[in-house]
Order: C-alpha cells, then structure tokens, then sequence
C-alpha cells in the first residue's frame, strides 16, 4: 500500500475503525483495538490524528484544526498529519 499524497487526500474524509480501549501500562500511549487479531498502541499524536477521524472533517480541516491548536501554520504540520493518516491507513484504522 503506497503513500499517499496530500493533494490526493485534502477532500477526503477519513473514518476510523475501531475502538480505545485503555492507555498503555506505561501511560505514554493508547491501546485501540480493531478486532480479536488486530491491537495497536498509538502514540499519542497518533490517537489524537485517529480521535479526529469521524467521518465528517476533511484532511484539510483536520490539519487546519491541529495547525491552530499547536499555534504553528498548516504547513509546518501538513507534511507529519499527512504521514500519520498514511500509517494508520496502513494499519487499518482508519478508511479514507
């Protein structure tokens, strides 16, 4: 599965899959589980990108969001929540 791009994606709306089911032992992740065979622990930045996922904002709103909240413009964030959506695109958590 390539990468994609953000001009592939700024209009899409992704979706999560699966559910939280606690933070790590060590409290410095979130465990979410896609099914019996799938769990994955997320980095925080991670979970956060995946929680904003509901099926409603686009990338682009996404990034615009995240790029407010961490008081840094979109295009110093474009490029990291890009490659975030990628992995858990990757890793089935999410749908575009």
């Amino acid at each position: 599965m390539s990468d994609l791009k953000f001009d592939d994606i700024k209009d899409l709306k992704p979706m999560k899959v699966g559910e939280f089911i606690q933070k790590s032992e060590d409290d410095e992740g979130y465990i979410v589980k896609v099914s019996d065979e799938k769990v994955y622990e997320l980095a925080p930045i991670a979970y956060y990108v995946w929680e904003m996922c509901d099926g409603n904002r686009t990338v682009t709103q996404i990034i615009d969001q995240i790029s407010q909240e961490a008081n840094l413009s979109p295009d110093q964030v474009r490029e990291p929540i890009v490659m975030v959506l990628n992995e858990l695109r990757k890793a089935s958590l999410i749908t575009m």
